[in-house]
C-alpha cells in the first residue's frame, strides 16, 4: 500500500554529507585520545548494557481453529449509487456471503467471523437455518453437527451494511460531482482491518482463501474486482449484476469491489518467450487522454516495471494485472491481488514511483504476504524497495541510491525516535519513516551485505517456497539462515538489531598515519548513538576507501564493538578516506570524507557557497578568508584529477563546465592548510 498521494523523488544531494571537520584544539585532543589505551579500553565499554539478543526472533501465536477455503460474496450496490446519502436508509447497501470453512481441530462447535458495522439477517447451512450471536465485533456461529479435524461446511450469510464511508464507499453522482468526480462511484479499501466492515469474514491476514464477487450496479456501470471478469447477466431493465472471480487465494484485505462509469485502456507486457499479462486500466472517459489526468501517459512505463521486477523477483505469479484509479481517495494507492486501486491524481503522470510500488507488491506483499500485522514491513518494505529495483533498471547504480538515499532522508527525519520495524502499533502502521522507508533499506543492507548475486537468487527461492502463502519475519529470518549460511553478519543479530531494536549507527571516524617509513594507517571508528531501545554495538561490514594522488584501496573492517579499529598498509602516500563509500549500512556518520590531514586543518577558513547539488556547467563558489592565495583540485571518488584553479581570498568562482554529473571531491589548499569536501553535480 502506498500511502501518499503524491510521489516525488528527493534530490540525491542527500547521498552525501557536507561537513567541515572539527577545530583544530579539538581534533588535537580527540588525536590523543587515540593513542591512550586506557580511556581507549573506557570507551569500548558501552554506555548501556547491552541487551542480550532475543533467543529467537518473536513471533505471533495465529488463530488455525479453522481455515476459510473460499468466500462467494454477493454485493447489492444498484441504489447507493443512484441515491443521495441524505435520502438512504439506515441500511445502506445488502450483501450475501457463501463461506467454505475446513475444521482445523477436532469437535469444532461454533465459527467466529470479524464483522463490524453490519446488520446480520440469517445464517444458513444447506437448508438449516442456524443460530448466531452478534456483538459489535464478531458474529457467533453455532454449528448444527460438530466438525472434525479436515471436514469443512458451507455458510451462507445475508447482512446489509450500516456505514458507506468507511472501508466501503458508495458515492452518488451527487456525491461525487460534490468531489469534482465525473460520475457516481463505489470502492473498498480494507488494508488492515477494513474488510469486517463491508463483509463477514475471518479477517486475519494468515487464512488466505478463493475469491468471487457477484455485483448489482445500474446499468452503464462497470463492476472491476480481483482476477477476471466471468460474466453480466441483466436484471430488468435498468440493472446489471456483473461477476468476477480469482483462482489464487489471497487475504481478506486484498480482495476488492470497484464500480464505476468506467472506460478501459489496456496494455500488454510481453516477455521475450513471448508470453503476454494483459494490463487493464479502469478509469473515467475524461481520463483515458485528458489534459490532467491521462492514463495514457501514467502508465506508458508500466510494462517495462514487468521486465525490470521480473528480473529480480522471479516470473510475475498471476495471470493478469491493472488498474482501477478513483477518487475520491485518501492513500495513494493499494496493491490488490491482480488490480491495484490508484488515486485518480496518479494519472497525472508523476507517480511512477507509485506504479511500480504497487505492482512490485503483487510478489512482496500478495504472493507472500504478511502473517500478521506486526510483520507489514516485509510487503511495504520490499515494495519501497523495489521502486529503487526499477530505476535501477534504466539509470544503473546512481539512480538507484539516490531512490534509497530519499528513503533514508524520509526516515532521517524522525530517526532513533521512530519505534523498531517489527511489530509497529496497528495505529500506526502506515508509518512512512519506519514501515517503509527505513524497512526498505533493511532489503537493501540485506542485498550489501551478501552481495546481489546471492540475495536475489536467494529471495526469489524465498518468493517460491511461500508462494500464495503468509509468512512472519521469523520463517524470513529461518529461510535465509538455510539459504545463505554464512553471512558476514549473522542473520539473527542482523534482524535483532534492525527489525527488533530501534534506531541506526552513528559513526564518528578519525585517520592517521602511523609511525614509521611504511604506509599505514588506522582507522578508529566509534559508535556514538545512544537511546533507549537502540543497540549500542551494530554489528556491521564497513568499507572504506582509501585515496591517494592516482591511488585508489578498497578494503572492509568489520564493526563489532563500541569503538573498532583497523590497520591498513596502503602501499600509498594517503590523503581521503570515503567511509562506507558504497553505501551499505543504514547510518550517520561525523563525515563522509575523513582526511589524513584533519589533524592540522582548520576549516572555518574555506567554505562551499551556494545550493547544493551543483547544476552541470554552474561555477562552484568557494569562499577563503585571510589568504594570499590557494589552489583547489577537483578529483572523481575513484582519485582521477578533473580539475585544478587557484583561488584568492574571498569568494572565487570555478568552473565545472567540464564535469559530468557525479560525486567529486574537493581538496582546497593555501599553505599548510587543507580543506576536503564533497560535492555533487546534478543534471540539469
Amino acid at each position: 500500500m502506498n500511502v501518499r498521494c503524491t510521489i516525488s523523488l528527493v534530490a540525491i544531494l542527500s547521498c552525501f554529507i557536507f561537513t567541515v571537520a572539527k577545530s583544530q584544539e579539538d581534533k588535537h585532543t580527540f588525536v590523543e585520545w587515540l593513542v591512550n589505551d586506557e580511556l581507549i579500553l573506557q570507551s569500548i565499554r558501552p554506555i548501556h548494557p547491552m541487551p542480550t539478543m532475543l533467543a529467537g526472533f518473536p513471533s505471533r501465536q495465529l488463530d488455525t481453529t479453522i481455515d476459510v477455503v473460499s468466500y462467494d460474496v454477493s454485493l447489492d450496490w444498484y441504489s447507493a449509487l443512484l441515491t443521495p446519502r441524505s435520502q438512504r436508509s439506515e441500511r445502506k447497501s445488502t450483501g450475501i456471503v457463501k463461506a467454505v470453512v475446513r475444521s482445523r481441530v477436532d469437535n469444532l462447535a461454533q465459527v467466529v467471523f470479524n464483522a463490524v458495522a453490519i446488520a446480520i439477517d440469517s445464517v444458513t447451512t444447506g437448508s438449516a437455518r442456524i443460530t448466531f450471536t452478534k456483538n459489535t465485533q464478531l458474529l457467533t456461529m453455532s454449528l448444527p453437527t460438530v466438525l472434525q479435524r479436515g471436514e469443512q461446511m458451507e455458510f451462507t450469510i445475508y447482512y446489509a451494511s450500516l456505514r458507506d464511508d468507511n472501508a466501503i464507499f458508495l458515492l452518488s453522482k451527487q456525491e461525487a460531482n460534490a468531489e469534482n468526480v465525473p460520475y457516481a462511484i463505489g470502492y473498498t479499501i480494507s488494508e488492515p482491518e477494513g474488510a469486517r466492515r463491508w463483509y463477514p469474514c475471518k479477517d486475519q491476514p494468515h487464512d488466505k482463501a478463493l475469491f468471487a464477487a457477484h455485483v448489482r450496479v445500474p446499468k452503464g456501470f462497470t463492476v472491476v474486482s480481483n482476477g477476471v471478469a466471468t460474466d453480466t447477466l441483466v436484471d430488468g431493465d435498468s440493472a446489471t449484476v456483473q461477476s468476477w472471480r480469482h483462482d489464487i487465494p489471497m487475504p481478506t484485505y486484498l480482495f476488492v469491489v470497484n464500480a464505476s462509469e468506467f472506460a478501459l485502456y489496456s496494455q500488454t507486457y510481453t516477455r521475450d518467450d513471448n508470453s503476454v499479462v494483459p494490463i487493464s486500466n479502469y478509469q473515467f472517459d475524461v481520463d483515458v487522454q485528458g489534459d490532467t489526468y491521462n492514463v495514457i501517459n501514467a502508465t506508458t512505463n508500466v510494462p517495462r516495471m514487468f521486465s525490470a521486477l521480473e528480473a529480480r523477483l522471479g516470473r510475475y505469479p498471476y495471470a493478469t494485472y491493472g488498474h482501477v484509479a478513483v477518487a475520491p481517495f485518501q492513500f495513494g494507492g493499494m496493491e490488490h491481488q491482480t488490480i491495484s486501486t490508484i488515486n485518480r491524481q496518479w494519472l497525472n503522470g508523476r507517480a511512477e514511483s507509485g506504479y511500480a510500488h504497487e505492482l512490485a507488491h503483487q510478489w512482496l506483499g500478495d504472493k507472500v504476504s504478511c502473517a500478521t500485522w506486526a510483520d507489514i514491513w516485509l510487503n511495504e518494505g520490499g515494495a519501497t524497495w523495489s521502486e529503487a529495483l526499477y530505476r535501477e533498471s534504466y539509470s544503473g547504480q546512481q539512480g538507484y541510491m539516490a531512490h534509497m538515499w530519499s528513503k533514508r532522508d524520509s526516515y532521517m527525519k524522525f530517526g532513533v525516535l521512530e519505534p523498531p520495524i517489527y511489530d509497529i502499533p496497528l495505529a500506526t502502521l502506515f508509518n512512512e519513516a519506519t514501515t517503509y522507508s527505513k524497512a526498505a533499506w533493511v532489503y537493501h543492507m540485506m542485498r550489501q551485505l551478501v552481495g546481489g548475486d546471492v540475495f536475489f537468487p536467494a529471495l526469489q527461492s524465498y518468493l517460491a517456497t511461500y508462494a500464495n502463502g503468509s509468512v512472519q519475519t521469523y520463517q524470513m529470518l529461518d529461510f535465509l539462515k538455510l539459504a545463505i549460511p554464512n553471512p558476514p553478519v549473522s542473520w539473527e543479530a542482523f534482524f535483532d538489531q534492525w527489525l527488533a531494536k530501534a534506531g541506526h549507527p552513528i559513526f564518528d571516524v578519525v585517520m592517521r598515519k602511523m609511525d614509521g617509513p611504511s604506509f599505514t594507517y588506522r582507522v578508529v571508528v566509534s559508535q556514538t548513538q545512544n537511546s533507549a531501545n537502540v543497540p549500542d554495538v551494530f554489528v556491521t561490514p564497513l568499507r572504506l576507501r582509501f585515496l591517494g594522488l592516482g591511488y585508489v584501496l578498497d578494503t572492509t573492517m568489520m564493526i563489532d564493538a563500541r569503538t573498532s579499529s583497523i590497520d591498513v598498509n596502503t602501499g600509498f602516500e594517503v590523503d581521503d578516506l570515503l567511509v562506507d563509500n558504497d553505501n551499505d549500512v543504514l547510518c550517520e556518520k561525523n563525515r563522509t570524507l575523513v582526511s589524513v590531514h584533519d589533524g592540522d586543518q582548520q576549516h572555518d577558513w574555506c567554505r562551499i557557497l551556494g545550493t547544493h547539488p551543483i547544476l552541470a556547467g554552474e561555477p562552484l563558489r568557494i569562499h577563503c578568508e585571510d589568504v594570499a592565495g590557494a589552489s583547489v583540485m577537483i578529483r572523481t571518488i575513484s582519485g582521477e584529477s578533473v580539475h585544478s584553479a587557484d583561488i584568492l581570498n574571498g569568494v572565487s568562482l570555478v568552473d565545472t563546465s567540464g564535469l559530468l554529473p557525479g560525486a567529486y571531491a574537493i581538496s582546497v589548499t593555501s599553505g599548510t592548510r587543507l580543506a576536503t569536501f564533497i560535492i555533487l553535480v546534478q543534471a540539469r
